[in-house]
């Protein structure tokens, strides 16, 4: 006996006719009308152009070739000649083509009698236009809607929606459009392209009844069920005369069981048989994508039902993916759900999966540890993982702090402590000792000398700090200048002393044994003009008041004759310097205040002469207004004597004799 369904699908071609109020409320209830096509009652489902009176059943412009007198139809006669097309789709395993939407805005939207997406079934039809195409049937329905319009067209190649489901159309009458779906087939051309068309169309249908939870149950021969022929619906629920698409098929040697035959395998094909969950828990551990090659993750366990697809495993290549559940499906797969970066994924069939951390890899022990100075910056984590999702923040705030253990485990190779009160931590990051650590390292410029070498060494950082190593004994470097770069303080409350000798960086020493002797606050601001002091040509300058190779800059002779201009002054152990600008620093002794003539040569000559002009000429020790010159005596005193010229100099002032009388040399 066949069953009762509560809803039904119908594919019919299009019809409408005008109908009283009357037998409106006669043949149907009142619909749920959706707000945006509020006509009143049953008349929301009578095509505007009906109700308007522009068009009628009979010439609605669609499927108008098809039109008969109501009348039963015999329903299992076929054409003979073609083969059976239900064995030609299978034998041909032809695949569906892919739902397109193309919905229009324009078409009104009204709820089915039952309400928003609750169709009863489908209607099918046939365009009855053996020319049309499925672009040119859609463009023509878009245009002439108020006269009817549907929900899809199917052809040989394609499915294509135009209007939501879940809404009602103008395509069978007022009684089909209150409750069905409505879908058109276009007409082929070959038998093979019908075949095509037929198993799009069979597809499409039972997706539909799936998708609404429908059953598969044919209408056509007692008006009862969710498959209707637009021929079903002109004679059992009325509103319409048209037949389609029963001709259509009987052309090509079909009929409409063999569709409704065809739709159901389909449909049988799309539901699944679902596993069960045998069991489902919380459960703590981390995992690597190990197969990603024909693995999916899914929104629950597969094959379960709900199950849908997220991403393809592959998406996850290389992440710590964090299990947060396990589950057992009947079928013996076990699942893992898991997070990335703190959010959520989902399931993942374990076989795919390389898991590196599970608390069964975890030992207890005991001890004490130090973070690392030099590890102030590392993190710790709620689990033995590095994932930004459980990163508990950086070790600095421990330092100092003694740290107890009490778990391990080694990851990948890697061991890990679980601190007590703190977290996760690679071991690598803490110490068995307790280090001082430095409080502030930092540049600057001064000189020493050793001043206790007796139990002092040099080191490679400050003592007692991580990486510490001793080096020479601070006597090495007893007497040398030591050139002090950096300053550093530890916990202990010990300053620190990194130096360089000739330019070399040796390494670090407790202030303590030194004896400072330069520092910056010892200079002074000074203005002052000055001159190499003749003689001091050789005598060289530097970056400061320290005589050190490293910060040499070469002899002061480049700058002899030039006027030199003072900023700064420092007495470093009892000897006046001065910074000369963009020169350097000198010591004071080897300029002077005064600018004396520079001599250009002085050489030995045999000559003599007699005084010419006496008045206003002196005899000096050196030519006059060089380096040292003094007053010998009046040149008058040698009047009328021979002076014999011994030698010759010039200066920037003019030519010297050098002369002697009697044999003594006098100036």
């Amino acid at each position: 006996m066949k069953k009762l369904v509560k809803s039904a699908v119908v594919f019919a071609s299009l019809v409408f006719i005008g109908t009283s109020a009357t037998m409106i409320t006669e043949k149907a209830s009142a619909a749920s009308i959706d707000p945006v096509q509020k006509v009143d009652g049953q008349a929301t489902y009578i095509p505007k152009g009906v109700r308007d009176g522009t068009a009628t059943e009979e010439h609605d412009g669609f499927e108008d070739g098809t039109n008969s007198v109501l009348q039963q139809v015999p329903l299992l006669r076929a054409t003979t000649g073609y083969p059976d097309v239900n064995a030609y789709i299978k034998s041909n395993k032809f695949s569906t083509a892919k739902i397109e939407k193309q919905l229009k805005s324009q078409f009104p939207k009204f709820n089915y009698r039952n309400g928003y997406g609750k169709p009863e079934g489908i209607v099918i039809h046939e365009t009855a236009n053996n020319s049309s195409t499925i672009t040119g049937e859609i463009n023509y329905m878009s245009t002439n809607y108020n006269n009817a319009f549907v929900h899809a067209f199917v052809d040989k190649s394609r499915i294509i929606q135009i209007h939501p489901t879940e809404n009602g159309v103008w395509g069978a009458g007022q009684y089909a459009n209150a409750r069905f779906i409505q879908v058109e087939l276009v007409r082929s051309k070959t038998f093979d392209e019908f075949a095509r068309s037929i198993n799009n169309y069979a597809y499409y249908a039972a997706y539909l009844l799936d998708q609404y939870n429908l059953p598969v149950d044919s209408a056509h021969s007692d008006g009862k069920g969710t498959v209707w022929s637009h021929d079903a619906v002109t004679r059992y629920l009325g509103g319409t005369t048209h037949t389609d698409p029963v001709a259509y098929f009987n052309q090509w040697g079909y009929n409409f069981n063999n569709f409704v035959s065809l739709i159901n395998e389909k449909y049988k094909a799309m539901q699944v048989n679902y596993e069960k969950i045998e069991y489902d828990k919380a459960i703590t551990a981390y995992s690597r994508v190990k197969t990603a090659t024909g693995n999916s993750v899914w929104t629950k366990p597969n094959k379960t039902e709900g199950a849908k697809l997220v991403n393809p495993l592959s998406s996850y290549s290389g992440k710590n993916l964090r299990i947060i559940r396990e589950a057992k499906t009947s079928g013996g797969t076990i699942w893992y759900q898991f997070s990335v970066g703190g959010k959520t994924i989902g399931w993942v069939d374990s076989k795919a999966l390389n898991t590196f951390y599970t608390p069964s890899m975890e030992k207890t022990i005991t001890g004490t540890r130090y973070v690392l100075p030099s590890k102030q910056t590392v993190h710790y984590y709620g689990l033995p993982v590095e994932d930004s999702a459980i990163d508990r923040g950086p070790l600095s705030k421990f330092n100092g702090q003694a740290l107890t253990l009490q778990r391990e485990a080694t990851i990948e190779g890697q061991l890990w402590y679980r601190v007590k009160d703190l977290g996760w931590v690679k071991a690598a990051n803490l110490t068995t000792t307790k280090y001082d650590l430095i409080e502030y390292d930092k540049a600057i410029t001064a000189y020493s000398r050793v001043k206790t070498a007796a139990g002092n060494y040099v080191w490679s950082k400050p003592n007692k700090t991580e990486g510490a190593k001793q080096g020479s004994a601070l006597s090495t470097y007893s007497g040398k200048n030591m050139r002090i770069i950096r300053e550093a303080k530890t916990s202990s409350g010990t300053i620190w002393y990194q130096f360089s000798i000739d330019g070399k960086t040796i390494g670090w020493v407790d202030t303590k044994a030194l004896n400072t002797f330069y520092t910056p606050s010892m200079e002074k601001n000074l203005t002052a003009t000055r001159y190499v002091a003749p003689g001091q040509e050789t005598q060289h300058y530097y970056g400061l008041p320290v005589a050190d190779s490293a910060i040499d800059r070469g002899p002061l002779s480049k700058f002899a004759g030039q006027t030199l201009t003072v900023q700064r002054e420092a007495t470093i152990e009892g000897q006046l310097w001065y910074r000369v600008k963009d020169l350097g620093w000198t010591k004071a002794s080897t300029l002077t205040a005064t600018q004396y003539d520079k001599l250009e040569y002085d050489k030995a000559i045999t000559a003599y002469s007699r005084v010419k002009t006496a008045t206003g000429n002196s005899v000096w020790t050196k030519p006059y207004r060089t380096s040292g010159y003094k007053l010998v005596n009046p040149l008058s005193s040698y009047a009328g004597k021979n002076l014999r010229i011994i030698r010759e100099a010039k200066t920037s002032s003019g030519i010297w004799y050098q002369f002697s009388v009697g044999g003594k040399t006098i100036g």
